[in-house]
């Protein structure tokens, strides 16, 4: 019979999801993450998704497993591919609260762009300045569902020439940041007021074309080292175009929403005898 799944993307950050309502990956998870989001011989991506049933008033639940088959609370790009997999299920319509390992996630859905209410941020710190590479960095810190750093570069031509996965490898383990490590992001103001970032992702260990929640800490983190106002335009690597949206008062942030496209890419059967061959199903139930 196969698995069924279905390739999507959202920025270019692309994921293998696959419905699992009957429970019947989620103990596997880890192994499957790693094996099918190979990208010579599995089907590619940037991570795993299961989408399980809701509890507690969700309609719906995402699981997310990193390629290297580490457990994410939380993906932006990953969750509105969630979203508009959920809708083409027949599992939500226009709109859905959706579960995750960071907490309940309100959607909205309008054709191909997507909105979804973030939880509140948490563990702001005030800059940091850390030595990288013999280089200085002013470092922003954010959990906005999966912590992050944000690191602003003075020009974009020094953000296409950073070396992110050098650098970012670095940051994601450094000991200020310990034990979770970061996500590091690394971004520069454009001309008219949007930002261009490039990210390396915790769990996929490898820059990324795309983060969601990196882009929201980059948001966020643009009203505190800039002043700017939401929304706030964020270009990844990927392409598109992501919006912050927010409050801000005394407390903190507040009412943060990320909004974007998803895009199905393609949808079909994983074979019995490729899931056996890789230590997935028994070679017997091929």
């Amino acid at each position: 019979m196969g698995l069924k799944f279905a390739r999507m993307h959202g920025c270019g950050n692309d994921f293998v999801v696959i419905d699992d309502r009957t429970g019947a990956w989620h103990a596997r998870r880890e192994a499957l993450a790693r094996e099918i989001c190979d990208r010579r011989r599995g089907l590619g991506g940037d991570g795993l998704i299961l989408i399980q049933p809701g509890r507690d008033g969700a309609d719906f639940r995402m699981t997310y497993v990193n390629r290297t088959g580490m457990d994410g609370e939380m993906c932006g790009n990953g969750a509105r591919c969630t979203v508009l997999r959920a809708a083409q299920l027949g599992l939500i319509r226009s709109a859905g609260l959706m579960a995750t390992d960071a907490g309940p996630i309100r959607a909205a859905i309008d054709g191909s762009a997507i909105t979804l209410q973030m939880t509140p941020p948490m563990d702001e710190r005030p800059p940091l300045r850390l030595d990288i590479a013999g280089q200085p960095f002013d470092c922003y810190t954010i959990d906005t569902g999966v912590p992050h750093v944000v690191i602003f570069l003075d020009e974009e031509a020094a953000l296409e020439a950073l070396d992110v996965d050098g650098v970012g490898r670095i940051l994601r383990h450094h000991a200020a940041f310990a034990p979770r490590g970061v996500n590091a992001n690394f971004a520069a103001r454009r001309g008219d007021g949007s930002f261009r970032m490039r990210t390396y992702e915790r769990g996929v260990e490898m820059e990324t074309l795309a983060c969601g929640t990196g882009a929201v800490a980059v948001g966020l983190m643009a009203h505190r080292r800039f002043g700017s106002d939401a929304p706030v335009l964020i270009h990844p690597t990927g392409g598109g175009l992501l919006r912050i949206g927010f409050r801000v008062s005394a407390e903190g942030f507040s009412d943060v929403t990320l909004a974007g496209p998803a895009e199905l890419i393609a949808e079909g059967d994983i074979a019995d005898g490729w899931l056996a061959n890789h230590g997935l199903i028994s070679a017997s139930a091929s």
